[in-house]
């Protein structure tokens, strides 16, 4: 590592670092709220105010965390899981005859309920006793599954799939997003620069993509600053079914938190401790709430973060603390907001695209601390099966089941970890399986 945790970069390297950070942050997270105001109709100007509430709340989170939680440099974005279940209420709610704005109302309550969730164990200690649960075989199975989940978002953006309502393969998109690669790839090669490649490919593709006019038209703002509001969909509204969701997704997600933090102390070369998870776990919570208050999607550490690091190799806190605070000020201004929006969704993809290859890494890594025996190929082999076949399975195909059923049985990444942590702790413990490897070997003998 260039710069460890604790280190203190020279300000030629703190800048830019910081820079990199915000451009990767705003990139994981800029889709969400345009996706989420397309999907529930809102309109131009509540889509804008959506997108800086998404901001400044991603901001204040990464800096509590990052200064009074876990204390590493890992961004606080929204969840895959949280925004993919919202917009699944709201085809579901279109059907059941609810308004927009009324599931937006329930999935508040949700989301304070699961921040009180994340809370209640992070005081009781109970994420640090959980942890012992999520062993190498099952963090593992957790990233493999995660990472080839996303890999369709990330092909099909980079192939201008959906970029300007495209349903077909853009052969111009497609080679610029080659072109930005293979800038990332000789970025890194360069010692100098190693470390902010992924900032070099964003500017260099979003340049192009300027000069070819393929970028949105800027939105004119109305006024100089906006401040943050709460409640953006309005009053709490109780359903139970939503309510049931979030408290489901709420215990899953205690798999992303234990495992990103475990990732993120391997990658900054400061492993984990039990402080460490329980702080995450308190101040996740109350991300959580701070999502349910004001309405946007909740928030979760991003594994990304360590796969970023590994990239740029520079982990000091400096660089994340001052690119969550520059965050927060953007989400408060709303002409720069809109400007950074129209940082085109192919080019982000692409410029991340070598980092996302390290999510991968990292679960293969976590494989080969592990004997490969017969028991582990049944634990990994079908737990990575079982997810994988899932996402395979069309999501139509499950609606016959209720609603609530049919998202948990469609979720190729939920159901393969459920499977490895049963057969890992369950079915096939680990000190019942060498107890029959020892019989079999002495009645062998």
């Amino acid at each position: 590592m260039k710069y460890g945790l604790h280190s203190t970069p020279p300000w030629k390297v703190t800048i830019p670092a910081a820079v990199q950070w915000f451009i990767v942050t705003l990139s994981c997270s800029i889709a969400v709220p345009i996706v989420i105001g397309e999907a529930y109709g809102l309109s131009e100007a509540q889509t804008a105010l959506f997108i800086q509430q998404t901001l400044f709340y991603i901001g204040l989170a990464s800096l509590i965390q990052g200064w009074i939680g876990h204390r590493y440099p890992m961004m606080e974005a929204p969840a895959g899981l949280w925004w993919s279940i919202f917009l699944m209420l709201g085809q579901i709610g279109v059907t059941m005859g609810l308004a927009p704005m009324e599931i937006g109302q329930s999935f508040q309550v949700g989301m304070v309920i699961s921040g009180l969730i994340f809370l209640i164990l992070g005081f009781t200690k109970s994420i640090s006793k959980l942890q012992k649960l999520f062993t190498p075989a099952v963090t593992g199975t957790y990233m493999i599954l995660l990472a080839i989940s996303l890999a369709s978002n990330f092909i099909k953006g980079m192939l201008g799939v959906g970029y300007h309502g495209s349903t077909t393969v853009l052969p111009s998109i497609a080679l610029a997003s080659i072109v930005i690669i293979m800038i990332v790839l000789l970025c890194q090669k360069i010692k100098a620069v190693a470390s902010f490649a992924v900032l070099i490919g964003m500017l260099a593709g979003w340049g192009t993509y300027a000069l070819m006019g393929w970028t949105d038209p800027i939105r004119e703002s109305s006024s100089l600053i906006t401040l943050p509001r709460l409640f953006f969909w309005g009053p709490f509204h109780w359903d139970l079914g939503i309510v049931i969701t979030c408290v489901l997704t709420t215990l899953i997600l205690l798999t992303n938190l234990i495992t990103s933090i475990a990732v993120i102390g391997e990658t900054t070369e400061e492993k984990a401790e039990k402080r460490h998870f329980d702080k995450g776990g308190v101040f996740t919570g109350v991300s959580h709430l701070i999502s349910g208050l004001a309405g946007v999607v909740g928030m979760i550490p991003l594994t990304l973060a360590a796969a970023f690091i590994q990239t740029t190799r520079i982990a000091s806190r400096l660089p994340f603390i001052l690119a969550m605070s520059f965050m927060m000020i953007i989400g408060l201004l709303p002409s720069i907001s809109n400007i950074l929006a129209t940082l085109p969704t192919p080019v982000a993809y692409a410029a991340m695209f070598v980092a996302y290859a390290q999510i991968l890494g990292f679960g293969l890594r976590d494989f080969k601390r592990i004997p490969f025996n017969e028991r582990t190929i049944i634990v990994v082999g079908c737990s990575l099966l079982l997810g994988l076949g899932i996402m395979f399975v069309a999501p139509d195909a499950w609606r016959t089941l209720h609603p609530m059923l049919s998202f948990l049985c469609s979720n190729g990444l939920l159901v393969g970890v459920l499977l490895v942590l049963l057969l890992e702790h369950v079915i096939y413990p680990n000190r019942a399986v060498q107890t029959v490897e020892t019989k079999k070997d002495e009645s062998a003998s």
